[in-house]
């Protein structure tokens, strides 16, 4: 499935632009309903201050033309001097509120990002479509500093709109002249302003595209290097510890320098190069409508049709709207460039789960008899065209302990992903009890499993939230499921016990805890859950081989009834299981209980076995 995202560098319709220019209103709107509100008020107050200015100078020309008493235009002008000065303090606190809001508006963003992230179904998250979608919000977000380019626009434009309607009641008189003459200089005059700004309208139009190429373009690379994006600086910094041990600095000098040369450089020159364009550009055309407007009241001052003390009111109101007029058409590009960066967002957010929801509920057995069947089962992970497992059928009945054993890529962790429901089957059917497990509840279906994977994870919460996976927890069972999993001797260590965070990402009083208490924590979190099945898959397979079989073995002691899946292709560990399942290519090769199968010296168990006694020869003892 390929992105359809509107983010590209072909052009689109004025309608499509004013759609997503709404769509990003309506979100901002959603997320800080009064952002738009404060924003409209502190631009107001911005205008008004500076027309107020205005009214000043042009009262204190026109007081002294007419020779007013200097006393009366000090105290007129102390007093609306006052009123921008109180102005000015509600108008920088309002600013700092409103910062506020667009600091909030970002998190809230994000964290709106991150819960769409785990609402959508795991096929969908591992999707081609999803994955270049989050690559692209990835790069427009990090391009004009995402929403907060929006937020800029939007205010520089709100601002401009006030500018240009205050200018446009205070030219009333002079406009209304101008039209009431009807001469050649007015026309004139009209037509060259307007000419101008259509021309940079235009301009602006062809710099955003040539900005918004640049954004969507390919890196251009030297012919000889291929080079991935996980070379870049900061994805460096995980792999420093290799770099660094090995010497490794000269392997990657060629790849970093010579990309960061020719592309960083050559994209960096053309935007800086394109940059100073526009500004002269801008510039030229700015200086050329002041200039218009300057001459053309000037006539009207010469002419007779206003005062002196008028001129400098009219002057800086036609200025102000000319360049309000400019400044909107570059705002509202900037706002348009901004959105549309901002459409990749929309489209994660609006994307779909795929997985069938059913509702059927999952019945409540208090003796646990439930009974999974495998049915002529095969499936290909998205975008592959390999099958992980063919035809692969096999029932599993409670209480009883199952291992899973076979070369990496053989299929081991792909049933388990479709046996949780994480993924649906592409052929046949898995079925609960007889039904088809996607006719079941999909919540209530996945509290009937408890699951260890090997790259599981642990969250920067509190210990006991950890392994509750909640925000409510019972304290006695969190101890309990600890202490079963092994955990006791280190959470003695901790001042604050249970309540002590994993890590230092949101408190500072965090631990730093070792792979093997990580890998306990999680054991007990599976243990918390109580579900009907648990299942190990290769959760330890950083440890070494009697480690391990120590840990699969206490762990099967601590399961008790329930139906347990040990998963390893390392086959010692999974010796104690009386049903050892093998698998190879996606399909089940062999089955049977560990002297059953090292009868078959034809078969690959024997040939793994053979293959990795050595590793294990000193636990022999440990395993008869």
């Amino acid at each position: 499935m390929e992105v359809k995202s509107a983010i590209i560098t072909d052009k689109i319709s004025f309608r499509e632009k004013i759609r997503i220019s709404k769509r990003t209103v309506k979100e901002v709107k959603n997320l800080a309903p009064l952002f738009l509100p404060t924003t409209l008020f502190r631009q107001l107050l911005s205008v008004s201050e500076g027309y107020i200015g205005i009214y000043v100078s042009t009262m204190v020309l026109s007081g002294l033309e007419q020779k007013l008493p200097i006393r009366e235009l000090i105290v007129k002008s102390m007093l609306l001097l006052s009123i921008i000065f109180v102005m000015e303090i509600v108008n920088r606190w309002v600013e700092k509120y409103n910062n506020i809001i667009k600091q909030d508006i970002f998190e809230r963003m994000y964290t709106k990002r991150a819960m769409k992230s785990i609402e959508l179904d795991y096929p969908d998250l591992e999707s081609p479509y999803i994955s270049k979608l989050k690559n692209r919000m990835w790069e427009d977000n990090n391009w004009g500093n995402g929403m907060f380019g929006a937020f800029v626009s939007l205010e520089f434009l709100i601002y401009q709109f006030f500018n240009a309607i205050f200018a446009i009641v205070i030219l009333v008189p002079v406009l209304h002249n101008i039209f009431q003459a009807g001469n050649v200089l007015t026309y004139i005059f009209l037509g060259v302003l307007l000419i101008m700004l259509i021309a940079d309208g235009i301009g602006e139009e062809y710099f955003n595209r040539k900005t918004l190429e640049w954004m969507t373009k390919e890196p251009e690379r030297p012919e000889d290097i291929d080079i991935s994006w996980d070379l870049h600086p900061g994805a460096l910094i995980n792999n420093l510890k290799d770099i660094k041990l090995y010497g490794a600095r000269g392997l990657f000098s060629r790849y970093v320098e010579e990309y960061g040369k020719e592309y960083s450089r050559n994209r960096d020159n053309s935007m800086a190069d394109s940059g100073g364009r526009r500004a002269l550009f801008n510039n030229m055309l700015g200086a050329g409508v002041q200039g218009v407007c300057y001459f053309f009241i000037t006539l009207l001052a010469v002419g007779g049709s206003v005062g002196i003390g008028m001129v400098v009111r009219y002057v800086a109101c036609f200025e102000r709207l000319t360049t309000s007029i400019q400044a909107m058409i570059r705002d509202s590009q900037s706002f348009l460039l901004s959105a549309r960066r901002q459409s990749s967002t929309m489209e994660f957010l609006d994307a779909e789960s795929s997985l069938y929801k059913g509702k059927l509920p999952v019945e409540k057995r208090s003796d646990d008899a439930y009974e999974i069947e495998f049915r002529n089962v095969s499936f290909r992970y998205p975008g592959s065209e390999t099958y992980a497992l063919k035809n692969f059928s096999i029932k599993l009945r409670i209480g009883e302990r199952m291992a899973v054993v076979g070369k990496n890529g053989s299929g081991k962790t792909t049933m388990i992903k479709l046996l949780s429901r994480l993924y649906d089957p592409t052929e046949g059917e898995i079925l609960l009890n007889g039904i088809d497990i996607r006719k079941f509840d999909y919540h209530e279906y996945m509290q009937l499993f408890s699951i260890v994977f090997q790259d599981f994870s642990l969250f920067a919460f509190p210990i006991a939230k950890n392994v509750a996976a909640s925000e409510e927890y019972d304290a006695d069972k969190v101890r309990e499921c600890l202490a079963k999993a092994g955990f006791d001797d280190s959470l003695k260590k901790f001042v604050k016990g249970i309540e002590t965070p994993i890590d230092t990402d949101y408190d500072d009083d965090g631990v730093l805890i070792s792979g093997g208490e990580r890998q306990k924590v999680a054991i007990a979190r599976a243990l918390y859950k109580d579900s009907p099945f648990i299942l190990l898959d290769e959760p330890t397979a950083a440890l070494d081989p009697i480690a391990e079989f120590e840990v699969y073995s206490a762990f099967n002691e601590m399961v008790g009834s329930k139906t347990a899946i040990y998963i390893s292709h390392r086959l010692s560990s999974c010796r104690f299981c009386n049903d050892i399942v093998v698998f190879d290519k996606g399909e089940i090769v062999q089955r049977g209980n560990h002297e059953e199968l090292m009868c078959d010296t034809g078969g690959l168990y024997y040939s793994l076995w053979s293959a990795q006694a050595q590793y294990y020869e000193k636990g022999e003892k440990v395993y008869d």
